[in-house]
């Protein structure tokens, strides 16, 4: 995967997108225009097919987490003290992000065993965010302490730039915009490519102009194409 190449021709593909977006005609009429769009949106869209990584093969956080499970009397007597030493923790006005940046493997083991039946969690108004919010401290941690995961997250790593472009170049033939969460990935993934893309599409598809791109990209979708 060449991430120059990458960025080069989504930049291409935004700056032919916006183009293609103003194009005025006054020899063609407005079905004809619409058609002359589509076909060539339609060859940007291929161009960025092209263009994609192949998805890579994602590794299994599962039975790393399933080997948390404790595995006999022993194991839950521990478990259960460490919960006990967790909440006397949060009674004391201890938050439990800081908690789970030093614990280890048996308190991380605790706390998401009863992550979800704690009042914190029940009583907040979005439960469920607040329980994947937790889920991603707790995994973060255990990739420091546990070393199955840090294994798991040294394939996840390598596989970031990949799922990084895959999200933005789908993300750009579906809308004809870069998308903001594949935007997110390759900043985590690769700050270099993040900060020339950015820069690079600013360049060629500079805002308000750039509002016509998912404008024509839109009324394409709404509109079939004549058989």
């Amino acid at each position: 995967m060449n991430s120059a190449t990458l960025i080069q021709s989504t930049v291409q593909a935004r700056a032919d997108l916006l183009a293609t977006a103003l194009i005025r005609d006054p020899h063609l009429t407005p079905e004809g225009l619409r058609a002359r769009q589509r076909r060539e949106v339609e060859a940007i869209r291929g161009r960025l097919a092209a263009l994609m990584p192949p998805e890579p093969t994602a590794p299994d956080r599962q039975p790393v987490l399933d080997a948390l499970t404790p595995k006999g009397a022993d194991d839950i007597a521990l478990q259960a003290h460490q919960w006990a030493k967790v909440r006397a923790l949060l009674d004391a006005g201890r938050d439990l992000p800081t908690i789970i940046a030093d614990a280890d493997r048996t308190r991380l083991a605790a706390i998401l065993d009863n992550l979800e039946t704690m009042p914190e969690v029940l009583e907040d108004s979005q439960p469920a965010s607040v329980v994947e919010f937790i889920q991603g401290a707790v995994w973060d941690r255990l990739v420091q302490v546990d070393p199955a995961a840090e294994r798991v997250a040294v394939v996840e790593r390598t596989n970031a730039p990949a799922v990084a472009w895959r999200t933005i170049l789908k993300g750009l033939r579906e809308t004809g915009e870069i998308p903001f969460a594949g935007l997110v990935l390759l900043q985590q993934s690769d700050a270099e490519a993040f900060d020339l893309l950015v820069d690079g599409d600013a360049a060629v598809a500079p805002a308000p102009s750039a509002n016509a791109i998912p404008l024509l990209v839109g009324s394409l979708e709404r509109v079939p194409a004549e058989a």
